[in-house]
């Protein structure tokens, strides 16, 4: 296919770590999203890539003029790590799930269960059944945390979000005592009056009682603007145990279906899949290989029509569906090219897409081997306005 005209702005240098700064975690993973205001906030990571620093205050900028320049936030909310971003609804609100620090069970002095299923991402995980876990820990992960702005109020106030708990799997990793939960790391997608966000922290048994060894995406379904969430959908799984399935991204086609892109790879490369779904996610096409590679992909449909995919590791990728229907892709246009023999070593190939008018976005990425104006290696964030057609 014929790739679609780009018109690409130089890159804007966004946040720069210290001087020579290489651990994994640090000024990497951005996430954009809109205030109410207008204004684009734009989030990071700054700390060790672990369970243990989530829910902490994560650094963040704010630009007014669509990423022109940047300005530190703050203020409310407060967003915080990894990835934090902000839904915009229906009837004007907006709202964000963050991620917390975790239930402790030794700290609670309570006893584990029996794992129904263990795997290895990145080391070992290990898989509990909610219900035998005291009630304390299900109401753990039944409620969730969240900031809700509306127009009446005009500020952000704490809520309450209620996501489903019925098959609801439990998860922790060998060296950690802490069970992770639920948050939006990228804004819900408004599709047919619902809100619907596309889970792979959240895990649940499948409706055959199979618990799949390295878990899956599950589509997560709001009729109430955000306030309750209810388990509609297992989108993928591998039964196998060889894949997980996680870190997926929701787009609405031009034909009004739902598209979702999901990362294999773990520690080891592997192709993302793409499937679809023609009844609200109720059910799912069975997942088909997508590009060579990818994590943490990110689509995002323009009104003038085409759906822009971004991806990366190595490098960072754009690709695009013309006519925003996700069945045919342009070749891949390349921001940082990478290196297939050292996957992480120019950036973490973690993206962010934000629309900014009906034919044009902005991505934020990470460049690890940015050189500031004075000769100095610097891990940098950085933005970009991509214009198509």
């Amino acid at each position: 296919m014929k790739t679609p005209e780009f018109f690409l702005s130089d890159p804007v240098v966004a946040a720069v770590s210290a001087p020579d700064e290489t651990r994994w975690g640090f000024t990497q993973f951005p996430a954009l999203s809109r205030l109410p205001d207008g204004r684009i906030l734009l989030c990071y990571a700054d700390a060790e890539d672990a369970s243990e620093t989530h829910g902490n205050t994560a650094p963040a900028l704010v630009s007014a003029d669509e990423g022109e320049t940047w300005q530190s936030f703050a203020g409310e909310p407060d967003p915080v790590r990894p990835h934090y971003a902000i839904t915009e609804a229906y009837d004007g609100e907006f709202f964000a799930v963050p991620s917390i620090r975790y239930f402790d069970v030794k700290k609670a002095g309570i006893a584990l269960p029996e794992p129904v299923a263990e795997s290895f991402v990145y080391g070992s995980l290990y898989t509990y059944r909610a219900v035998d876990f005291p009630a304390e820990v299900l109401d753990h992960f039944r409620w969730l945390g969240c900031k809700r702005w509306t127009p009446g109020s005009g500020t952000w106030v704490d809520e309450k979000v209620e996501y489903e708990t019925k098959d609801l799997l439990v998860w922790r990793r060998e060296d950690s005592d802490l069970l992770p939960r639920a948050f939006f790391e990228r804004p819900a997608l408004r599709h047919r009056g619902e809100i619907l966000y596309a889970d792979y922290r959240v895990r649940y048994a499948l409706k055959d009682g199979f618990v799949a060894q390295k878990g899956g995406t599950d589509l997560m379904a709001s009729s109430d603007n955000g306030r309750t969430f209810e388990h509609r959908a297992t989108v993928a799984v591998d039964r196998s145990g060889r894949d997980l399935m996680g870190e997926p991204t929701l787009a609405e086609t031009t034909e009004g279906e739902l598209v979702c892109v999901i990362r294999k790879t773990d520690h080891e490369q592997k192709p993302m899949v793409i499937t679809r779904s023609s009844d609200g996610g109720r059910t799912w096409t069975d997942p088909v290989e997508f590009c060579e590679f990818g994590v943490f992909p990110c689509l995002q449909k323009l009104k003038s029509g085409p759906l822009v995919l971004s991806y990366g590791r190595p490098g960072v990728h754009l690709r695009i569906s013309p006519d925003g229907n996700g069945r045919e892709w342009s070749e891949p246009v390349t921001l940082i090219s990478g290196d297939p023999a050292e996957v992480s070593r120019c950036s973490c190939g973690y993206t962010s897409l934000l629309e900014l008018s009906d034919n044009s976005l902005l991505i934020a990425y990470s460049d690890f081997e940015h050189v500031d104006a004075g000769g100095t290696s610097r891990k940098a964030i950085l933005t970009r306005r991509v214009k198509v057609g």
